[in-house]
């Protein structure tokens, strides 16, 4: 997990050197007191197109919102991460704060990691991310104009259902799971971002 952890900083560091578009030094003085000092700028760096969707998508946000360490590990571990930041999507990505997994024990976080039960972990993780674009006012107005409900769709196909719940808005799957957005319309280039308080366990 420490591993992971490095990794990702490394990874958000790079999205933060990415991001600086602009440089500016100054030069040393001349041996020549007649001339002035003068601050030279680079030339604006022209970021490639693989530049842009690293430092602008979706998994960016989910890099540095602080609260969703734990859901960044697990995307990368799942080996998810690429499709966050390199398809066009757009994506809703439905991401548990790290409170969520602190609900569950060690053993249960431990179980997700190991090799047999990748392709449990990769299910999982596509749980949280929905197709298309769906931002918390078109959320509030569809679960209204569908009578209380809105179903989605996840990128397994695994089905969810919005609703209301006072000021909040209820995702829940098909097995009992539910979350409340808590952090909403966090947008990047590719998608939406929310946070949720809860992991939408498939068991």
């Amino acid at each position: 997990m420490r591993f992971i952890y490095r990794s990702l900083w490394v990874f958000a560091f790079s999205i933060a050197l990415i991001a600086c578009k602009n440089e500016t030094k100054e030069t040393t003085k001349s041996d020549d007191p007649v001339k002035v000092d003068t601050i030279v700028k680079k030339e604006k760096k022209v970021l490639t197109e693989e530049e842009k969707a690293l430092a602008n998508s979706v998994f960016s946000k989910v890099m540095i919102t602080p609260e969703l360490k734990m859901f960044a590990s697990y995307m990368v571990s799942a080996e998810l991460a690429d499709v966050l930041i390199k398809q066009k999507g757009p994506y809703t990505v439905l991401a548990p704060m790290d409170t969520s997994f602190g609900k569950l024990d060690t053993e249960e976080l431990n179980d997700f990691l190991k090799l047999e039960n990748k392709e449990s972990l990769i299910a999982l993780m596509k749980c949280h991310i929905i197709e298309g674009n769906h931002d918390s006012v078109s959320l509030f107005q569809n679960i209204k104009n569908g009578g209380g409900t809105y179903t989605l769709k996840t990128i397994s196909g695994e089905t969810l259902t919005a609703s209301k719940l006072g000021d909040d808005i209820v995702i829940k799957n098909a097995k009992g799971s539910k979350g409340i957005i808590k952090k909403s319309d966090i947008n990047g280039s590719n998608g939406v971002v929310h946070t949720i308080d809860a992991l939408l366990l498939l068991n």
